[in-house]
């Protein structure tokens, strides 16, 4: 089987470990009684047809102020990135800086990007899955950093932090 880079398939091995330490749950106020497990199977979801558009949601954080930035892997099977692009698409926002590629420290292209009028962003992830920091942590990384730092991402091959 071939395997991602920097990818860890024992990560659903440690997290679960690590989060049931008694130290981390009294760290995080959570309760130590409880077994933490990444899928709840007692949350009893009233599931319809298809989920909730978080479009609304996106929408009132933008126009109240909020920097906000989505980004999506492109390798993405979950939640792909032509239907994440859809949604963004509804939030009809200005379009300030076109889409464009964005490079990591080693001059490699991290994914694309696109900043809207607001304070909106939007990201995708070159070789990414669904949980883009497992698969790409170090794009994740430049991403998170340009987040706050207030900056997107180099739009050139050379990149200082």
């Amino acid at each position: 089987m071939r395997q991602l880079p920097g990818y860890d398939p024992c990560i659903n091995h440690y997290v679960p470990a690590y989060f049931n330490r008694v130290e981390v749950k009294e760290a995080i106020h959570a309760r130590v009684n409880r077994h933490w497990s990444a899928c709840a199977s007692n949350l009893h979801w009233n599931w319809k047809e298809a989920p909730v558009s978080m479009v609304p949601t996106l929408s009132w954080l933008v126009h109240n102020g909020l920097r906000v930035w989505l980004y999506s892997g492109d390798m993405d099977d979950v939640c792909p990135i032509r239907a994440t692009r859809y949604s963004v698409q509804d939030l009809n926002l200005t379009i300030t800086k076109p889409w464009r590629p964005w490079y990591t420290p080693a001059n490699e292209v991290g994914g694309y990007i696109q900043q809207y009028k607001g304070g909106f962003t939007f990201a995708s992830v070159r070789g990414a899955g669904h949980l883009v920091p497992s698969f790409q942590p170090k794009r994740s990384l430049v991403l998170f950093y340009s987040f706050l730092k207030g900056v997107l991402p180099p739009a050139v091959s050379l990149w200082q932090p």
